[in-house]
């Protein structure tokens, strides 16, 4: 009896060491530098008897962001994260217990950082599932989001411009279903593994897809249309009080860095203030005018031989090398530059908040004021209008920093939306 005993003991206590130094789980912290601050989750698991690292930040807007040269030796796990400008490499020691503390290094500097194992995982709180529907022909695929405590409301993230999947607004549907929201986004027509392709779409065919998205959520969850709000950035901010005109039933619609203007005037704006300082003052004008055809032409506005004419008439100017010319025979014609979203905007009478970054460098000048202005009296009363001091087209905060290396969301992004829409 005694031997039996000392057998299940032994036997929990080399389950509890497994248990123990285990290294594979969710290791949560927050990084702080200064005036810096971010949360930061690496999700660490074997796969295929290789150790794979995904690295989340909701601050950051990032979500299962892949991480290189994994290496660990004995109770110390070195990995590395790569952006467009630095690399982070990371030192942690303690692997297997309850609490990983060692460095990140980038350019040359090295800081603490200290991270505790089963830290609540907020992508845990919630529950997904993946779904498909048809528009228009096409098979498209999405994720729904449930969250732990629903509100009985429901949001929709608009799709926006280029071959983004849905992975590029993760981060924030879950943590709109934190805040108790059902939330859904859907791989945009011919990103992911949807079908078709959105470079050969116009906007009224790729606000068709949301339409049916929007459709499909409202039958599949049984949600009224009033209690489902849209929001978009960008391109798909753009698109929003186009739905919005096309379904007034829904509660409200979210703009986020949205132009004043047609998306090929926001495009060209963008190029300038890309390329003004290498171009200069005297020139940048005629520049823009050069690329300017490029882009009536791309957007179907003009004739192959008006541009090539202008290409004649300026490829000796110093700056021309600055001009985005593609291989004209081979174009891929984009009616999508010649939307504009202001005659939607124009006497519409749905609630709406407009969030623009004073730092954004794509979009014109003062669209905000625009927008406003083109809604006119006859907006919704629970309309908002803000600009966010310091945050850029994306929303990130680009305000003084004492940790330059990372970028976050601007602080008063998400809360801005929340309150907003808590008091409709």
């Amino acid at each position: 009896m005694k031997n039996i005993s000392l057998l299940i003991a032994l036997l929990c206590f080399q389950l509890g060491f497994m248990q123990q130094t285990d290294p594979a789980g969710i290791y949560r912290g927050q990084f702080q530098h200064g005036n810096f601050q971010s949360d930061i989750e690496i999700d660490l698991s074997l796969v295929n008897d290789q150790y794979q690292i995904k690295f989340n930040s909701f601050s950051q807007n990032a979500f299962g962001i892949p991480a290189g040269d994994i290496k660990i030796s004995g109770e110390t796990l070195e990995f590395a994260l790569q952006s467009d400008y630095y690399r982070y490499d990371f030192s942690l020691a303690n692997l297997g217990g309850s609490r990983l503390t060692g460095t990140l290094k980038v350019d040359d500097k090295q800081y603490d950082i200290q991270l505790d194992k089963n830290g609540r995982d907020l992508s845990k709180t919630i529950e997904s599932k993946d779904i498909r529907f048809r528009s228009q022909g096409l098979l498209l695929y999405g994720t729904i989001y449930y969250p732990v405590k629903p509100n009985g409301k429901a949001i929709y993230l608009v799709t926006s411009s280029g071959g983004q999947d849905r992975s590029s607004s993760r981060a924030e549907a879950i943590l709109f279903s934190q805040k108790g929201y059902i939330s859904f986004h859907i791989d945009k027509r011919g990103t992911g593994i949807s079908d078709g392709n959105w470079q050969l779409a116009n906007i009224p065919e790729l606000c068709e897809d949301d339409l049916h998205a929007i459709e499909f959520l409202h039958q599949s969850e049984k949600i009224e249309y009033t209690d489902i709000g849209i929001k978009g950035s960008s391109q798909g901010g753009a698109k929003v009080p186009y739905l919005l005109k096309k379904q007034p039933q829904l509660a409200f619609g979210i703009v986020v860095s949205c132009p004043a203007s047609t998306l090929l005037e926001s495009d060209l704006n963008f190029w300038r203030n890309r390329n003004i300082e290498a171009i200069g003052i005297k020139d940048v004008d005629a520049a823009m005018s050069m690329q300017n055809t490029v882009f009536q032409y791309i957007a179907g506005n003009i004739s192959k031989q008006s541009l090539e004419e202008d290409i004649e008439k300026n490829s000796s100017q110093n700056w021309f090398n600055k001009v985005w010319v593609p291989e004209l025979d081979q174009v891929d014609f984009d009616a999508k530059l010649n939307y504009s979203p202001l005659p939607y905007f124009k006497d519409n009478t749905s609630a709406m908040l407009i969030i623009e970054g004073t730092n954004d460098g794509i979009i014109p000048a003062q669209s905000l004021k625009t927008i406003k202005k083109t809604i006119g009296r006859k907006g919704n009363r629970k309309n908002k209008f803000v600009a966010l001091k310091g945050a850029d087209h994306s929303m990130m905060f680009k305000g003084k920093s004492d940790f330059p290396y990372w970028s976050s969301l601007h602080p008063d992004y998400m809360e801005s939306m929340l309150k907003w829409i808590g008091k409709l």
